[in-house]
């Protein structure tokens, strides 16, 4: 979950550096295209690139799930490329393979992505196979068990983490039985109890053709892609489009958890606006004069000065419709006491209120600024990073243009746009204490 919130958590410092200090071409060179049935092309070519990266984001997510079945896209997800009604498992690994690449499906709180990387020689035929499996996949019943067992065991071992156990408790508190509130693996209970005929009814129901997005990035000709990202997508069905979900009200909770972990966790949380709103650049570099780097206000005065805390930061994770900033602090069980508790959760919230009352430097604002444009730098190094930050954007509701925009939307944050964000939302914080082994055996 920490690996999956780090990469997030970088995204949502929000899309590409391409456009640099001067505000470049909005479009970046991207070429986009929507076919008659809804579904968007987009792509970036790369001259001289030595892969080519096909990224498809299917927005259909948790917003699609119930309590009920909360679970049947990751089950879906982990069946949907083994075999096709066309081809074998056997046979599609072999085809895969003859196109000197590979290919992975993964479910997330907002979409379900496929992710190919090829040589650019072979992106046509690589787009042929992804669009094979995503129409016509057989939903192999081997497979969806073997997937079952595998997620099982990732609950499993996140309940048995501290950190995870108390994130996903404060989760819950703020987003009060909403689709963010649920873990992105699903319950236990309710996977289960999924059959395959109801993953092939979620499949049938929410692949539609307008929830489609498709982001070519490489040395690849723009209508060699076009041409067969028609021929492979086009017949493709399309549906009725989705509600948005409800947001349900949030009540400030406390909330303390006994646990047999060997660590102890303080976590104040606030409920934040996605990544769509237009306190969302605000709200990032508020985390990071928070808690997002080595040098913001709760790693200099729990770390530096008292000596307290072998983790100590926050995250702002980037959400479709309504997110959320928690600051945390881990404590071994051993050390626990009440006192240390109540100090920890007294410093939190102290801090939060200097935040609030603009107790940061114009140089530290300028600091934060620079940490989130270098931070997303770093994770655009790679072909398939571009391909997949440039196919989120436009997936995630935000357009794919933000991908060139987000460097000048960083630098023209304002201390006035930080305090204005941070008073809105840093209030009536939720808080929850983990506390490990050795402290809840006493």
């Amino acid at each position: 979950m920490r690996k999956l919130l780090l990469t997030i958590c970088i995204l949502a410092t929000f899309l590409s550096l391409q456009a640099g200090a001067g505000g470049g071409d909005e479009t970046g060179g991207v070429t986009k295209q929507i076919l008659a049935n809804g579904v968007t092309l987009l792509i970036h070519p790369e001259e001289g690139s030595r892969v080519a990266a096909i990224q498809v984001f299917i927005r259909t997510g948790a917003a699609d799930e119930t309590p009920a079945n909360a679970g049947i896209g990751q089950l879906l997800a982990g069946s949907i490329l083994a075999g096709t009604t066309t081809h074998s498992n056997i046979k599609l690994a072999r085809l895969v393979s003859g196109v000197g690449g590979n290919i992975h499906s993964i479910w997330q709180w907002n979409y379900l992505e496929v992710h190919a990387v090829t040589l650019p020689s072979f992106c046509e035929e690589a787009i042929s196979l992804i669009a094979d499996s995503i129409k016509n996949s057989r939903l192999d019943s081997v497979a969806i068990e073997y997937s079952r067992s595998s997620i099982l065991k990732q609950i499993k071992e996140q309940e048995e983490d501290p950190f995870n156990k108390a994130y996903t408790a404060i989760r819950g508190a703020l987003h009060n039985g909403g689709i963010y509130g649920r873990s992105y693996l699903g319950s236990p209970s309710a996977l289960q109890a999924i059959s395959r005929n109801q993953i092939a009814d979620f499949y049938e129901r929410n692949f539609s053709a307008d929830r489609i997005v498709i982001s070519v990035v490489g040395d690849v000709d723009p209508a060699s892609v076009e041409r067969q990202v028609g021929i492979s997508f086009g017949s493709m069905p399309r549906f009725r489009t989705h509600a948005q979900p409800t947001q349900p009200k949030y009540t400030p909770r406390e909330i303390s958890i006994e646990s047999t972990t060997p660590a102890s966790y303080v976590m104040v949380g606030y409920p934040a606006p996605g990544l769509d709103g237009p306190d969302y650049a605000p709200m990032c570099v508020a985390n990071v004069l928070l808690g997002g780097n080595k040098s913001s206000l709760l790693f200099t005065e729990l770390r530096e000065r008292q000596g307290i805390g072998y983790q100590v930061g926050s995250l702002y994770p980037a959400l479709r419709w309504a997110s959320h900033l928690v600051a945390y602090v881990g404590l071994d069980a051993g050390r626990c006491t009440p006192q240390t508790v109540k100090s920890v959760k007294e410093t939190i919230l102290r801090k939060v209120e200097e935040l609030r009352s603009g107790a940061f430097t114009d140089a530290d604002l300028m600091r934060a600024k620079g940490y989130l444009i270098g931070r997303h730098a770093l994770s655009h190094e790679r072909t398939r990073d571009r391909a997949f930050a440039l196919g989120w954007a436009e997936a995630i509701g935000l357009g794919y243009q933000s991908d060139f925009l987000y460097a000048d939307r960083v630098r023209a944050v304002t201390r006035e746009d930080v305090l204005r964000a941070a008073k809105k939302y840093l209030k009536d914080p939720s808080t929850i204490t983990l506390l490990g082994r050795e402290r809840a055996n006493n």
